[in-house]
C-alpha cells in the first residue's frame, strides 16, 4: 500500500478515537462524510448483549451519539450484515454487521482485538460498520455487495477504514488456520513464526500456551487478508485507510489476548459510525 493509504487519526482523548476516510488518496472534508470512532479502554467496557443491562455503555454511547439514534446488533463472529432502515430494525438481532442511509442513525459494533471496517459510498451515501475476526474475516465483502444490490452502491466507489486490531506481531495461530487464510485470501497474510517467536505485545512479550498439537505456527496478519479481499472486491488502493496500531500491544486498547494473558477481563471496545451533527 502507499503512504496515502496510511491511517490518519483526527483526534484521540482519553476516552475515544477518530479516524477519517480517504477518497481517491485525499481526505475527505469533515462535513462530507460521516465520523467514524472508537472507544479507548479508559471509557470501560462496551460489552453488549441483548439480554443485559451495561449502565457504562448506555451513557458512554448517548453522549457519544448527540442527536443520532445509537443503532447496535449483538455480535456472534458471523458474516451477517443487516441492511437498517430504522433504529428499530436491529433490535434483537445478532449478526456483525450494519450499512444504512439513514443519517440519524448510528450504527455500533463492539470489538476486543478484532477488526472494526468503517464503510461509506459517497454517491448512494451508504454507510456503516462491520466486525472482523478471523471467523468474520470477507464480511466487509457482505457489506458492499448488500449495498450494491440494495443501493447500487459501486465497490470502486466505496471508501473503507481498517481500523486498530491485533497485528500480526501478536497474532499468532495454527497451522490449520493459517491454511485456510492462506487459500481463501492471499499467502501473503501468513508467515511461519519464527524460532522462538512469541506474541510480542508491544515488547512485553506474552508465551503461547495452547497446545497446537506440535504442528506449526504462524503470524497471521487480518489486515492483509482483508485489503486483498477488498482489492478483489474493485475497491481502489488509494480510498483503503489502515490503522498501523496493534490493540494487543498498545495499552490504550482493550485486548482480548494481552489482558487475558494477564489475568484480567478483557475491556471490549464500542467501534461505531455517524454523521457529523
Amino acid at each position: 500500500m502507499n503512504d496515502k493509504s496510511k491511517s490518519i487519526n483526527l483526534n484521540t482523548s482519553k476516552t475515544i478515537q477518530y479516524f477519517s476516510f480517504k477518497h481517491n488518496g485525499e481526505s475527505l472534508p469533515k462535513d462530507k462524510a460521516p465520523v467514524c470512532a472508537m472507544s479507548l479502554k479508559k471509557a470501560g467496557s462496551m460489552r453488549f448483549r441483548w439480554t443485559e443491562q451495561n449502565t457504562n455503555r448506555d451513557s458512554f454511547l448517548l453522549h457519544a451519539a448527540g442527536t443520532k439514534l445509537v443503532t447496535p446488533v449483538e455480535l456472534n463472529h458471523t458474516k451477517i450484515v443487516y441492511d437498517v432502515k430504522e433504529q428499530s430494525d436491529t433490535l434483537n438481532k445478532i449478526g456483525d454487521g450494519i450499512i444504512t442511509r439513514n443519517k440519524i442513525l448510528m450504527p455500533v459494533v463492539t470489538v476486543a482485538d478484532c477488526m472494526p471496517i468503517f464503510l461509506y459510498e459517497p454517491k448512494t451515501q451508504v454507510f456503516g460498520i462491520v466486525h472482523s475476526g478471523w471467523k468474520g474475516t470477507g464480511i466487509a465483502a457482505e457489506a458492499i455487495k448488500v449495498a450494491n444490490k440494495n443501493y447500487g452502491s459501486e465497490p470502486e466507489n466505496f471508501c473503507i477504514i481498517l481500523g486498530p486490531h491485533i497485528h500480526e506481531c501478536c497474532y499468532i495461530v495454527n497451522e490449520e488456520r493459517a491454511e485456510y487464510f492462506a487459500q481463501n485470501f492471499t499467502p501473503d497474510c501468513v508467515t511461519e513464526l519464527e524460532d522462538g517467536g512469541k506474541c510480542l505485545c508491544g515488547g512485553r512479550g506474552i508465551s503461547i500456551d495452547w497446545n497446537n498439537g506440535g504442528g506449526k505456527l504462524y503470524r497471521l496478519s487480518l489486515q492483509k487478508a482483508n485489503i486483498a479481499m477488498l482489492l478483489k472486491c474493485g475497491i481502489k488502493e488509494e480510498n483503503i485507510v489502515q490503522s498501523s496500531d496493534c490493540t494487543c500491544c498498545d495499552t490504550i486498547y482493550g485486548s482480548n489476548r494481552r489482558e487475558t494473558s494477564e489475568g484480567k477481563t478483557f475491556t471490549v471496545q464500542a467501534a461505531f459510525i455517524k454523521w457529523p451533527e
